[in-house]
């Protein structure tokens, strides 16, 4: 009679790195040993040590980002005020009813939200030669009829103040030139009309101020041309 070898079924004690049979006694016995207890001691200092090296890790990573953020936030704050430093501030004056802006030099319409300035010949436009961010409605303004943040939309130019002392403007008629393709509108049943628009031309804000002065350098608006030079009368030779 032939008898068949059969391998027994073992247990790996992955801390001990050791085989033994797979049988509850045999695995007590190994668990009660002392090399075991001392490997299954260490394996839970281990894992404490690796918990708190990961905690102070995540705590000191928490400490930079919130380093990081302050030094941000600073830096964003500065930044803003050499913002609101470099656009300047408008402020209303009472003598033209007109926005203006010390650091730009430049008048403000509200009603029209046209500009005035610009050197050495002031004129009125609608988009000034100055940042974006001292624009009125973004640059801050103190007084007048515009309540934060903006004003109400409204084109077209303005008609300029008055008062006393103000002389009579002059006025340009602005006739369109008819469309590229009148001769044959001429010729169809459409009828094409001229429209003329006259344009009341703008004043300086203050030019009633002072008498007839010609300033050619200086402050924009400046009253009676005190203090600047290159500025005469008309009635001086």
């Amino acid at each position: 009679m032939t008898e068949v070898w059969r391998s027994n079924k073992m247990h790996w004690c992955d801390l001990c790195k050791v085989w033994m049979n797979d049988n509850k006694a045999a695995k007590l016995n190994h668990e009660r040993g002392m090399k075991h207890q001392d490997n299954l001691q260490r394996k839970i200092r281990e894992m404490s040590r690796k918990a708190d090296s990961e905690q102070k890790t995540r705590e000191t990573a928490a400490k930079n980002f919130e380093r990081i953020e302050q030094r941000a936030r600073k830096q964003f704050e500065e930044d803003q005020k050499a913002l609101e430093a470099s656009a300047g501030r408008w402020t209303w004056d009472e003598s033209c009813s007109y926005y203006y802006n010390d650091l730009h030099r430049w008048y403000y319409d509200p009603k029209t939200r046209w500009y005035y300035g610009g050197e050495p010949q002031p004129s009125w436009v609608q988009a000034p030669p100055i940042p974006d961010h001292a624009l009125f409605g973004t640059a801050k303004h103190i007084g007048g009829p515009v309540p934060q943040p903006s004003p109400p939309p409204q084109t077209g130019p303005p008609a300029g103040p008055q008062g006393p002392g103000a002389s009579a403007r002059p006025s340009a008629s602005i006739s369109p030139s008819p469309p590229a393709n009148a001769a044959a509108a001429a010729g169809s049943s459409v009828a094409v009309a001229a429209h003329t628009r006259t344009i009341e031309l703008p004043k300086h804000p203050l030019s009633s101020v002072g008498g007839d002065w010609q300033i050619k350098v200086g402050r924009v608006g400046a009253a009676k041309g005190i203090g600047l030079q290159g500025c005469r009368s008309v009635g001086e030779g």
